[in-house]
């Protein structure tokens, strides 16, 4: 969910990641600290996600419920490094959000066959919608001074199902015999809707397919992250914590939620980038902003365009899937294009107002050096001499603008640049 962060949570939120533990107990203990993560994956995500100046935390020692009934168990948020926040805060449009805010809890006890439904009321922080009441909930549970940007209609989300014996089946008919039970419950959990799939669902779930281990189903889109489990607990006899989908709840709260939330911040990046582009192109640009968005560009897509998770293939899938289906990449290349344009525009402008200078300057110029030259060789160059010699040129001047169209012109373009760029 992006969020309008004015500045850093008060003594409430900690900093750095949530730290969640895996393996309680055991020599093999998993804590997710920032030093195991960043372990586990890549360097420059610390500058990116994890860092204690970019992200606070805060866990509920009491359950808190929302109106949809979603349980609240922690609080993450996660703000632009310093030069992204920068290069944002010098652009004139509108920036909607300058980080995200992740929710952990789970969904409200309900039977199977409504859990799509429920998870759609939790999400849904539409101001018209459930008159609100969710979304003023969801602001409450923020610091002061940090609000859901409001652009923001729905949140998106990362769901795990897990079955005690097997997965009932949500949906019977023609185009629901196509899919599995699990790809059902994959598809409703992931467009939070309780309706059947349409017919091109299994094509769609396959191209946002998430390659994990034996027992867990799992898709990553615009929407969200939707993992399933296919049967019930591999390892049932095992206490709770060391169970088979323990791990995937881990991971789910940890490394996936990182994922999604570095492609979050992309896209708000991204974002700003399109309308502060298309607010200078309204007018003739200037070259001083469009140099600093091509190198603001540059950084961007150097550090959160560029960082991937390292050997955590699932959480680079999670980031190319979100992207892919946000249009994210071609939002990036048409903004690379638009400023490449904007730079040649700035160029052609530049050149023809030289062009326009050094034509009235000849246009001016040589008929007044011709005519002080006359002036200085006169045996009396009097003052009065010399106003007569400058009152020639400057009729000698009119004429040749008068004679020929293309000093007029240069004239005009000059002007018109300058009325232009007020």
């Amino acid at each position: 969910m992006a969020v309008d962060m004015n500045h850093a949570p008060g003594a409430a939120f900690r900093p750095g990641p949530l730290e969640r533990r895996w393996r309680v107990g055991r020599p093999n203990e998993v804590v997710s600290d920032t030093a195991r993560r960043s372990s586990y994956t890549n360097p420059q995500l610390i500058t990116l996600l994890w860092e204690p100046t970019l992200r606070w935390h805060r866990q509920r020692d009491s359950e808190v419920v929302s109106p949809a009934g979603f349980r609240l168990s922690a609080v993450e948020l996660i703000r632009l490094n310093a030069s992204t926040t920068a290069a944002l805060a010098d652009m004139e449009a509108p920036v909607a959000a300058n980080g995200v805010a992740l929710l952990h809890g789970t969904l409200p006890a309900v039977r199977p066959a409504d859990l799509p439904k429920a998870l759609q009321l939790c999400a849904n922080i539409d101001t018209h919608h459930q008159e609100g009441a969710q979304r003023r909930w969801v602001n409450r549970q923020l610091p002061d001074g940090c609000r859901i940007a409001g652009t923001e209609r729905e949140m998106v989300h990362g769901v795990l199902v897990t079955p005690r014996d097997e997965l009932p089946c949500l949906h019977d008919g023609a185009h629901a015999e196509d899919l599995s039970t699990a790809e059902q419950w994959l598809w409703n959990m992931l467009y939070a809707t309780e309706y059947a799939p349409p017919i091109e669902a299994g094509e769609e779930l396959r191209e946002l397919h998430l390659r994990l281990p034996t027992a867990v189903r799992g898709v990553a889109g615009a929407r969200g992250l939707s993992f399933v489990g296919t049967a019930a607990d591999p390892n049932p006899a095992q206490p709770p914590g060391y169970q088979y989908y323990d791990a995937s709840s881990f991971h789910l709260a940890t490394l996936h939620s990182d994922a999604l939330a570095l492609a979050r911040l992309q896209q708000i990046v991204l974002d700003a980038f399109g309308r502060e582009v298309a607010r200078i192109g309204e007018r003739e640009p200037r070259r001083r902003k469009v140099g600093q968005l091509e190198r603001d560009l540059l950084v961007f897509r150097r550090s959160y365009w560029a960082a991937d998770f390292g050997r955590q293939a699932v959480c680079t899938a999670i980031v190319r899937n979100y992207q892919k289906s946000c249009g994210l990449p071609d939002a990036l290349q048409s903004l690379v294009s638009d400023l490449g344009e904007l730079s040649r525009q700035v160029q052609a402008a530049e050149t023809e107002t030289t062009n326009a200078i050094l034509g009235l300057l000849a246009a001016i110029g040589l008929p007044l050096a011709t005519g002080l030259a006359i002036w200085q060789g006169l045996s009396q160059a009097s003052t009065a001499s010399l106003y007569r010699t400058l009152g020639i040129t400057c009729l000698i001047t009119v004429l040749l603008m008068s004679t020929f169209p293309g000093l007029r012109s240069l004239f005009v373009t000059l002007f018109r640049h300058r009325r232009r760029r007020r």
